[in-house]
């Protein structure tokens, strides 16, 4: 009978475990987490639109003035849109933007300034302007 009571015992235990071992939840995995890369919003794209310049300086009698730097500034905001320098008989030509609605022409050469004049650059743009320097 003792090994009737040890027995029953031992199943009981064994019943328990079994039972134990069915019922637990298993414990949840940590889900793996994505760094994320903070990435600044794009820019939006400015389209910029561009027109060729081409035209000469004279002096008084009209003969071409060559090697010299002409400056076109933005009157609006100040910087510089472009730069070109004249050649032997004072031809010149180079790309703008079109943004800029009144320009500032500025001439020199050597660093030594001749002239400073404002345009419309769409004026600029309608014909091949001859600007006139004093030497």
């Amino acid at each position: 009978m003792k090994l009737y009571w040890t027995a029953l015992a031992l199943s009981l235990v064994w019943a328990q475990e079994e039972s134990r071992v069915h019922t637990e939840t298993p414990t949840p995995r940590p889900t793996p987490t994505r760094s994320t890369v903070a990435r600044p919003a794009p820019k939006k794209e400015e389209i910029i639109v561009m027109e060729t310049l081409s035209g000469r300086v004279v002096d008084k009698s009209g003969s071409g003035q060559g090697n010299l730097l002409l400056r076109f500034v933005d009157k609006n905001t100040g910087r510089v849109v472009g730069e070109a320098r004249t050649g032997s008989d004072g031809s010149f030509a180079l790309v703008l933007p079109t943004s800029a609605q009144t320009v500032i022409v500025q001439i020199s050469r050597d660093g030594k300034a001749f002239s400073e004049k404002e345009y419309p650059l769409s004026e600029l743009l309608q014909s091949e302007p001859e600007f006139v320097i004093e030497p």
